[in-house]
């Protein structure tokens, strides 16, 4: 199950249970975080369903009956607000699911063992305008990839934990750094000049020390002119 299902779900209801469901928000915290405001949502408008306020009851049944017609639109309308809201006010979220599913795309990434030359990093780096400050050694995958509209650079690099993935985003801008986790993979975005970093590895690696090194090494270049999208 993708984080998009599984908001689609939550959001027509609160209190699904499925047994991808329960085994997607074990692994992904934001959806298990949206999951729980949801609920406690639902249960705010049950509540207030089910208890209308005093002078309700002292009005006629007829009366009484329109005002209850009346939450309960209210209620739809606000529940509807408040996923809307959700989304809007967690676009860093939205980012990491396409990280992360881009990132799904290139299995083989994950396998590269061999370092690339210096003029293949070099060529992943310059259509999106980036200097990046380490050794080609370091880098064991290295591709430009169209995400977002944009070529940006698509890495791997060896740690001493392991192979981390490094996407370079010169056209995302993110507020602060966010963590996440999905599909079995530990990430970080964080704000690195006008753009952003994203770093992610798999199983619950330490990316935060990558992407702090990542974001001193990196360094934004006059960008050249935007080259024609796969398949124009």
């Amino acid at each position: 199950m993708t984080c998009d299902d599984a908001r689609l779900l939550i959001g027509a209801d609160p209190a699904a249970s499925t047994p991808a469901l329960e085994e997607h928000v074990r692994g992904c915290a934001a959806c298990a975080q949206l999951r729980r405001e949801m609920q406690a949502l639902d249960r705010d408008i049950r509540r207030a369903l089910q208890r209308p306020p005093e002078m309700a009851r002292a009005v006629p049944p007829r009366q009484a009956h329109a005002w209850r017609g009346w939450a309960l639109a209210a209620s739809a309308a606000l529940a509807s607000f408040a996923v809307l809201a959700l989304w809007l006010l967690r676009p860093s979220d939205t980012l990491a699911h396409d990280v992360v599913k881009h990132v799904q795309g290139e299995p083989d990434s994950w396998l590269a063992t061999q370092q690339v030359s210096t003029d293949e990093l070099n060529h992943a780096l310059s259509g999106a305008g980036v200097a990046l400050h380490i050794t080609s050694d370091k880098v064991v995958y290295a591709q430009s990839c169209w995400f977002h509209g944009h070529y940006v650079p698509h890495l791997v690099v060896q740690t001493a934990s392991g192979p981390a993935t490094v996407m370079i985003l010169r056209h995302e801008q993110v507020s602060g750094r966010r963590s996440f986790h999905e599909a079995g993979m530990s990430g970080v975005i964080v704000p690195v000049g006008h753009g952003s970093v994203a770093v992610l590895e798999r199983g619950a690696g330490n990316v935060a020390d990558v992407a702090g090194q990542l974001g001193q090494d990196v360094q934004w270049m006059p960008e050249p002119p935007p080259p024609a999208p796969p398949g124009a």
